[in-house]
């Protein structure tokens, strides 16, 4: 069951939403046309006066382009770049616009300009600033730094070509002083002279001079100056500021580029000083450096007895030493050869053989002895064949080889001692040059790394040489970083701020924006019953009319024969219109009208109190009885004997022996209207309503009354309504401008769709001023 309500609450709220009329929400504005009117008028009055009392504001302009080029052969910073000792990186735009609005630029600006004193004049309206020159010039004796922390403001009233005055704001005299004279201030001593030669034809002149502490003024034109790049990578940057003097203005972003490339010039000649006296430095120590590597090189020379060309001494000693091998070879072969024809000669003994003739010494003497005794070896063998060994000339030649032989053996011993002699000599020069080959290598690496170290010390030695030239030259020939494209000027001539156009376009945009935000939150947030189009929006059942807002005390019936107010004439249309859906009624008389609602303070008994004494002063008998048993408001309508206590309809109830006739009463000669109040207040309402005596009520008032006018219980709160609507001819439903709730009108709609009371039809009471004649019968009926 709870689902289903759920899902219906879905429904007809949905419902609600779908149903946009855009000829409906246009009227909902234009009926609060007034208040666009009064919005615009304001906004644009608002929009005339900050235009007239705003000060104007020119825009200013410059483009400059700023070098980002960093040549190794210009830049002073090269030096250490080439080094590795900074970050070869170029500037970037950004640091740069950051530099340019730097305090530190902006304020020597000021100072330059002497920005911290202007100078003002009264105009029609507002104070105009005099710049770039005034009729008066004011001139500090006291430091410049005690005088730009200083805040103070002087109004000069010029009296003659001698004389002024210190005036108030109101013009008031403070104090009288002379031209050129020096006048003590909290700001120091000062003296003010004109800057005209014909001061006296503007006397009765008030100058304001104001005098504002450099520092504020920095931070204030770092604020509104803008300084941005054209572009992605471009090197282009536009300067801009906005204030009221264009000349000004100008000056100050001219002033501005000159202190910026003094200060890069500036910063450049530092860095190639720093960079000089750096590399003097450098020059110094690698100086020392150079001298011991050159002392280290030239003692290892003279130890190891080296030339500059290691390579080509090296190169000797082997060609040496190979040839002292040759040698030690060829004097070994003769010294085996020797030995040979020694032990040949010695083995020879009693033998006569002929020696080898070709064993190639060297001395010649033992050739010759050879020779000789090969001779005499064949003459005696020739003999021998002809004569014996005794033969005394065989015997001769014996003696003669003999003797041969002892001298061959003994020349042979001397050669062989000789070449033992070379031999050693030679063996010790190989082993003298062996090791000096051996340790070739050695002194190789050790004499090139000393001249490696040598090499790199001489080359940094000249390159800082000339690097020291670079950064002279450097800093004597430095350029600025800035180069001027397009000097400080002005846009146009009108101001661009106060912005008129847009002002009053925004003006108009919020004229209209305000209200109609206004209406429409309203709207959004209003969940009240506002108009008869909601519930014909709503509600399906019919709609019996609209009962003005009345102005006078609601407790009381404000309906009479005479009455000729708009309220009175509603409720004579509601009669009207209660015929019209009664007319299906059978009955002649005792018509059953309820009057309900769905929760209390909607008007309900005002509403049938007010119909039933209309419907009196037709001529008709009318009971109204009072079955709201739980919060009855009968004693403030009618005049009854006991007020709230006063028996009624739960008396007749609880008690049987009270008659109907007994708890009606009459109030009112002329039109009476019988009441029947609700009686006491029982603590079982409902269980109440069930008993027969309430039919027995009912007959009794159907039988004797043309209508009987019913104020019931809000059905939303309490069951009691519904438990005797069967009894009712008409249920006339109350809904509330602007106090019932859209959301609760679903309450009505399902009682009408279910059918839970007869013949409902929806009254909207409290309506708007607007309601009147116009509002009659209607049912809105929707499929």
């Amino acid at each position: 069951m709870v689902s289903d309500n759920n899902r219906e609450n879905t429904n007809f709220m949905s419902s609600q939403k779908s149903s946009f009329n855009l000829k409906d929400e246009i009227a909902k504005y234009l009926k609060k046309w007034y208040w666009f009117v009064i919005s615009v008028s304001i906004f644009g009055t608002l929009a005339y006066l900050h235009i007239r009392y705003t000060i104007p504001q020119y825009n200013v302009s410059g483009t400059i382009l700023i070098s980002q080029e960093e040549s190794v052969s210009k830049s002073e910073l090269a030096a250490f770049k080439d080094l590795g000792l900074l970050d070869n990186t170029n500037n970037k735009i950004e640091n740069e616009i950051q530099i340019i609005k730097s305090r530190t630029l902006i304020s020597n600006v000021i100072n330059n300009l002497k920005l911290n004193v202007q100078y003002f004049t009264k105009g029609r309206i507002l104070e105009i600033e005099n710049y770039p020159k005034s009729l008066v010039e004011i001139n500090f004796l006291s430091d410049d730094s005690i005088v730009h922390t200083k805040s103070k403001s002087f109004r000069v009233l010029i009296n003659s070509n001698t004389a002024f005055s210190f005036v108030d704001v109101d013009g008031k005299n403070i104090s009288d002083h002379s031209f050129g004279k020096t006048i003590n201030t909290t700001v120091g001593d000062i003296v003010i002279t004109p800057s005209v030669e014909d001061i006296a034809s503007h006397k009765g002149k008030i100058i304001h001079i104001k005098i504002s502490p450099v520092r504020y003024l920095t931070q204030s034109y770092r604020n509104k100056l803008l300084v941005i790049s054209k572009g992605k990578g471009s090197s282009i940057v536009t300067l801009s500021l906005n204030d009221p003097v264009k000349e000004k203005a100008k000056d100050i972003i001219n002033n501005l580029v000159e202190e910026y490339n003094k200060a890069t010039i500036e910063n450049k000649k530092q860095a190639s000083a720093r960079t000089a006296g750096f590399i003097n430095e450098r020059l110094d120590l690698i100086a020392g450096d150079l001298s011991e590597v050159d002392d280290e090189a030239a003692g290892y020379k003279s130890k190891f007895g080296l030339t500059n060309d290691v390579e080509a001494q090296t190169q000797r000693v082997a060609d040496i030493d190979s040839r002292n091998v040759q040698e030690i070879n060829r004097l070994e072969t003769q010294l085996r050869k020797i030995e040979s024809t020694r032990r040949f000669i010695l083995s020879q003994d009693g033998k006569f053989d002929l020696l080898p003739s070709t064993l190639g010494f060297d001395d010649p003497s033992i050739s010759s002895t050879v020779a000789r005794y090969n001779g005499l070896i064949s003459q005696r063998k020739r003999l021998l064949k002809s004569s014996s060994e005794q033969n005394p000339v065989i015997v001769n030649i014996d003696e003669e080889i003999n003797s041969l032989r002892q001298g061959l053996i003994a020349s042979l011993n001397g050669v062989r001692n000789s070449i033992n002699i070379g031999l050693n000599s030679l063996r010790t020069q190989d082993k003298y040059f062996s090791g000096k080959l051996y340790n070739a290598p050695i002194r190789q690496k050790e004499l090139t790394a000393i001249g490696r170290e040598q090499g790199i010390k001489e080359q940094l030695y000249l390159y800082l040489l000339q690097k020291r030239e670079e950064a002279e030259i450097t800093s004597h020939v430095t350029v600025s970083n800035a180069r001027v494209i397009d000097k400080a000027t002005t846009l146009g001539s009108y101001p661009v701020s106060p912005n008129k156009k847009m002002i009053f376009l925004a003006a108009i945009f919020f004229g209209f924006a305000l209200p109609f935000l206004t209406i429409y939150l309203f709207d959004l947030f209003n969940t009240k019953v506002n108009s008869r189009e909601d519930l014909e929006k709503t509600l399906s059942m019919p709609i019996l009319g609209a009962i003005p807002k009345t102005k006078t005390k609601k407790s009381k019936i404000i309906i009479s024969r005479n009455s000729r107010s708009s309220i009175a004439e509603a409720f004579r249309i509601l009669r009207t219109n209660l015929g019209f859906l009664m007319a299906g009624t059978n009955k002649e008389s005792g018509k059953v009208i309820f009057v309900t609602s769905t929760i209390s303070g909607e008007g309900k008994t005002l509403v049938s109190s007010n119909l039933a004494k209309t419907l009196a002063i037709s001529g008709k008998k009318v009971a109204y009885l009072g079955t709201d048993f739980r919060d009855p408001k009968f004693h403030n309508f009618f005049e009854l004997s006991k007020g709230k206590d006063t028996p009624g309809f739960t008396n007749f109830i609880m008690n049987s022996d009270i008659k109907p006739e007994d708890v009606v009463y009459k109030q009112g000669e002329n039109d009476p209207l019988f009441v029947v109040p609700s009686g006491a207040i029982p603590p079982n309402p409902a269980e109440l309503l069930m008993n027969d005596r309430v039919k027995e009520m009912f007959d009794y008032l159907e039988l004797n009354y043309d209508y009987i006018v019913v104020d019931t219980a809000p059905v939303s709160l309490v069951t009691d309504t519904l438990l005797i609507g069967h009894y009712a001819d008409l249920s006339i439903y109350i809904v509330r401008e602007n106090y019932s709730d859209k959301r609760i009108l679903q309450v009505p709609e399902n009682f009408y769709r279910e059918k839970r009371l007869p013949n409902m039809a929806v009254l909207l009471n409290a309506a708007g001023d607007k309601v009147g004649y116009g509002y009659g019968y209607g049912y809105g009926a929707k499929d």
